[in-house]
């Protein structure tokens, strides 16, 4: 995965912003404890700004969606496709450029009529009857694409028993009428094996 460019109070108040408000509101609760025992009123005074502070950082973080949520949330929209055999809706998210990859990012990327292809197995030979997502993490490299690590559990028609697989997905800006399109995506492992070409899902 590329580095993360994102700061810590973006990821602490606009995305995992629940532990922090929950902090806050703790101290809060014992700076309003300790105030009433002292009867000290600055400290009463301290105790209500913490929870102000814990309930301002609850509002912001319920109404700001960041870029890194946006990719994710289509990372798993993207998955509910592939599980439903929706492969025509799939395909809608590529870029027109998109390109498939195996291993590593950095491989040489194959034409977006490889990953079409790869993608349609999934209503055929390679149809998913079951699938838990055990990995979803993001980051934002500063260039514009969001990259999304992703790791699965799945059953497939194929398979004879669950089948863990890694993926990384690079989402840009749409250039239609979606937010967020698939730039590329690189198949990193599947059934403990690193693809080593447009076949990921031999």
């Amino acid at each position: 995965m590329p580095e993360d460019t994102t700061g810590v109070l973006a990821h602490r108040v606009l995305e995992s912003h629940w532990p922090t408000v929950v902090v806050l509101g703790l101290v809060s609760a014992a700076i309003v404890w300790t105030a009433f025992g002292r009867d000290d009123r600055r400290l009463l005074l301290a105790g209500v700004a913490t929870a102000v502070v814990a309930l301002a950082i609850a509002v912001i973080g319920g109404l700001v969606t960041t870029d890194r949520e946006r990719a994710m949330a289509a990372t798993e929209a993207f998955v509910a496709r592939a599980v439903d055999g929706d492969i025509d809706e799939m395909i809608a998210w590529l870029h027109p450029d998109a390109t498939l990859h195996a291993g590593r990012i950095e491989s040489p990327g194959h034409s977006r009529e490889s990953l079409v292809r790869a993608l349609e197995q999934l209503d055929g030979r390679h149809r998913i009857t079951d699938n838990t997502i055990t990995l979803l993490d993001a980051a934002d490299d500063g260039s514009g694409a969001i990259w999304v690590e992703l790791a699965c559990l799945t059953n497939t028609s194929s398979s004879s028993g669950i089948v863990p697989s890694r993926w990384i997905f690079e989402w840009s800006p749409a250039e239609s009428g979606r937010p967020w399109e698939i730039r590329s995506l690189t198949a990193v492992s599947v059934a403990g094996r690193t693809p080593d070409g447009r076949n990921i899902f031999r």
